[in-house]
């Protein structure tokens, strides 16, 4: 009867080129992101807003223009509402972008019309 015995591991190729690999790999994304945090981008992004230069109301007690939206469609508690191109679901107690408060949906004539407060 044999009995088994443990056999040592051949550490003849001793792999320590993946710890390495890992920490260069760490050092270079460290040192890219602080590049990148010092230098900053290099153009504006489109989705920052541009500010008119002029920024003067052009009659007394002007107020600024409002942003037109449109609903498009409700079901009483929520409703689709068009605005600059793009479409959202609005439900009750959401902000408009005239900055009121949505608490209804009326239609009229054939157009669906926003109850704000």
């Amino acid at each position: 009867m044999s009995v088994a015995t443990p056999q040592p591991t051949p550490t003849r190729f001793k792999l320590r080129l993946v710890p390495s690999l890992v920490g260069a790999l760490l050092c270079a994304a460290a040192l890219a992101s602080s590049l990148y945090y010092l230098v900053g981008p290099q153009n504006i992004s489109s989705e920052v807003a541009a500010i008119d230069p002029s920024g003067a109301p052009t009659g007394a007690g002007a107020s600024p223009n409002q942003p037109s939206f449109e609903i498009l469609y409700s079901n009483g508690d929520q409703g689709l509402m068009v605005y600059e191109g793009y479409v959202y679901v609005v439900r009750l107690g959401d902000k408009l972008p005239n900055g009121r408060r949505m608490i209804g949906f009326q239609k009229r004539d054939g157009n669906w019309n926003a109850v704000t407060l």
